[in-house]
């Protein structure tokens, strides 16, 4: 998002400012600052994505890596280390941060927090991840759905224009889908409102749903599933892209395949849920030449319009809704105590 001028500005010449102002006003100055600050954390399990912003959700600094994979929860070191030099480049400390937001590829349950169905991420299932992050960061910590999160950054970004429901639904390393209703998510009762790639598709899903790792849906239009199903090798699914694009006919019709079949959820979401809007994002889900094979495959299956479009924040929508949802906690916390 854009960098919040002013903001910036103000942090810049903190100093100065400092200088200017008498001790006790410089110290009230500062801390006025820090108290601004949030960082969100986009978990995937491809990459990780890291930024720190101001209360308003403008990112001031953010980070890339990709996501450590293993036995020994190192992806919850890489967590810690990417919020500790955040906070590091901005001049405060991870004490001084109002709010961390983490996004994973996980049912987290409303109940005890715990995180389930992530089968592209090993995390731990015996103990909430806010808690295992909470003991290495001496700040306020939650979790959420990745793609809960996205939907919820699409839903505040068009504030005030009458849209009282958006579903996001993310094609990419998995496929996932979140809700927002009258501005709140709807989670469910047990977190899992929106685990689409479970969704029962194929001539036999009652055979063959026992056997899938990651879902029936999610074994037909995410990257494992596409790169098996058409024998990409070696080749990475932004790979059979960059062919498309380029007019190679048969990942054209590789990809015309997988939109075919992606169709099928979103028009079982729109029959069932009926939302304003349906934003499409993640990887696979951000490529033009998809999007429009989508809404192609779309009119013959439903007698009422679908409206698809594009996420406004691209890749970024999960780390984007971080931020917003982090900045919204630490204003409520304020407020409360007030």
């Amino acid at each position: 998002m854009p960098l919040d001028i002013a903001f910036a500005s103000t942090v810049l010449n903190a100093s100065k400012t400092a200088q200017t102002l008498g001790v006790k006003q410089a110290s009230a100055f500062d801390q006025m600052l820090k108290n601004r600050l949030v960082i969100g954390i986009d978990l995937g399990g491809t990459k990780l994505l890291a930024g720190l912003a101001d209360a308003e959700g403008n990112i001031l600094a953010s980070r890339e890596e990709p996501t450590r994979h293993g036995p020994n929860a190192h992806v919850l070191d890489q967590i810690t280390e990417m919020a500790m030099a955040l906070a590091r480049e901005s001049g405060v400390t991870v004490d001084d941060i109002a709010q961390v937001m983490i996004g994973v590829p996980s049912a987290i349950s409303p109940q005890t927090g715990l995180g389930s169905l992530s089968p592209n991420l090993a995390l731990p299932v015996d103990r909430p991840l806010a808690a295992l992050v909470g003991e290495r960061l001496s700040c306020p910590i939650a979790v959420e759905n990745d793609v809960n999160l996205a939907a919820y950054g699409e839903a505040k970004s068009v504030a005030g224009h009458d849209v009282a429901s958006i579903v996001f639904i993310s094609f990419g390393t998995g496929v996932g889908m979140g809700l927002v209703v009258n501005g709140a998510l709807a989670r469910g009762a047990f977190g899992r409102a929106g685990e689409i790639s479970y969704l029962p598709v194929g001539a036999q899903p009652h055979a063959s749903a026992p056997t899938s790792a990651s879902g029936l849906f999610e074994d037909l239009v995410g990257t494992t599933g596409i790169r098996q199903r058409f024998k990409l090798g070696s080749e990475s699914v932004a790979g059979l892209f960059t062919r498309a694009i380029a007019g190679d006919a048969s990942a054209l019709e590789a990809i015309d395949v997988v939109a075919r079949d992606a169709s099928l959820g979103l028009a079982a979401v729109q029959a069932l849920i009926d939302p304003a809007r349906i934003v499409v994002g993640g990887g696979i889900g951000a490529q033009p030449i998809f999007l429009e094979r989508l809404r192609h495959h779309l009119v013959p299956l439903l007698p009422f319009d679908c409206p698809v479009e594009p996420s406004r924040f691209g890749v970024q929508a999960g780390l984007i809704g971080a931020v917003m949802l982090a900045s919204h906690l630490a204003a409520a916390r304020t407020a409360a105590a007030a």
